[in-house]
């Protein structure tokens, strides 16, 4: 897109860096954690005695789940996740999100008609399958497998899924490819996986890890392993209550019999993305942490930052 950036190992680099060329610097991404060390050091935010140091409101705070990361609010929390579409307390982050597509075209779609009869389970540890977040148990599958890390080559314990054990990247979406569909155990939660899946043709079961008993069809009171997921519909994501293995069942024909072409969810693309993108770059961030610190000042709560 034409944007120049710098990588920096730590904190430390960071400052040095930005100090050769404030003035053309826009935005500064941390990960959470790295951001608030950065708040808290003398060295890193600008401040009264670090007067060549980062300004609040162009450190941007990169946080993959729900809650907010920063002390100018959610705004400059950036998140994997459209979250305002299904939770209140990170409504107000920015949707920075990301793609997929880039990698997952570089794979062919396998026709429905050469990949074998089988459903691949996602689920990367043991520790998934026998949890008591577990989403099937009891539940024994005639045909599926999975890649998980313990015990490869032998069938996971009460399931009948044979385990292929770790994969590489390339292994795991040709093994992927070849499948008729991906099942959710209930986690890991908001994995990219199931975007690579539905690009590579395969369409995914969304475990429902929590629902309203009075509204039980009632999506915005749901939990499930992939909320990103929640408003996408057949045959595309099929949504299942965790421990209905009826409605499992069912959805596994569903989709054996619904076969579906490469789907990237139109905020997943590439172009959406840069969309995002620009609007990060060319937001006056200044303008609104002033905002912010009148706010602060007038009603006398909040720590306040030299901007």
């Amino acid at each position: 897109m034409g944007y120049t950036f710098l990588y920096s190992k730590n904190n430390e680099e960071l400052a040095v860096q930005y100090r050769q060329f404030p003035d053309l610097v826009k935005v500064v991404i941390l990960e959470c954690e790295a951001a608030r060390k950065c708040f808290r050091s003398p060295t890193c935010i600008r401040s009264a005695d670090n007067p060549l140091g980062i300004p609040v409101w162009k450190l941007l705070s990169f946080h993959f789940w729900t809650g907010q990361c920063h002390p100018l609010g959610a705004a400059w929390t950036l998140s994997p996740e459209n979250f305002a579409n299904w939770t209140t307390n990170s409504a107000d982050n920015f949707y920075l999100g990301y793609s997929v597509e880039r990698t997952c075209t570089k794979l062919p779609v396998v026709p429905f008609s050469q990949r074998e009869d089988r459903a691949y389970v996602f689920g990367k540890r043991l520790s998934y399958f026998t949890d008591a977040k577990y989403a099937w148990p009891g539940v024994t599958f005639p045909k599926a497998v999975a890649g998980v890390a313990e015990s490869p080559g032998d069938t996971i314990p009460g399931t009948g899924i044979k385990n292929l054990g770790i994969l590489d990247k390339h292994t795991f979406y040709s093994e992927v490819a070849r499948s008729k569909v991906l099942v959710g155990v209930a986690q890991p939660d908001l994995s990219p996986s199931p975007y690579d899946a539905l690009c590579l043709g395969v369409p995914f079961i969304n475990p429902v890890t929590r629902w309203d008993e009075e509204y039980p069809d009632d999506r915005s009171k749901w939990a499930a392993q992939h909320d990103g997921l929640l408003w996408q519909e057949e045959p595309y994501v099929y949504h299942v209550r965790s421990g209905d293995k009826a409605g499992l069942m069912a959805a596994l024909e569903r989709a054996y019999r619904n076969p579906i072409d490469r789907y990237i969810p139109p905020a997943m693309t590439m172009e959406s993305l840069k969309m995002r993108l620009a609007k990060l770059i060319h937001t006056d961030w200044k303008s609104r942490a002033e905002g912010v610190l009148e706010q602060r000042l007038a009603t006398g709560h909040g720590d306040l930052f030299t901007l």
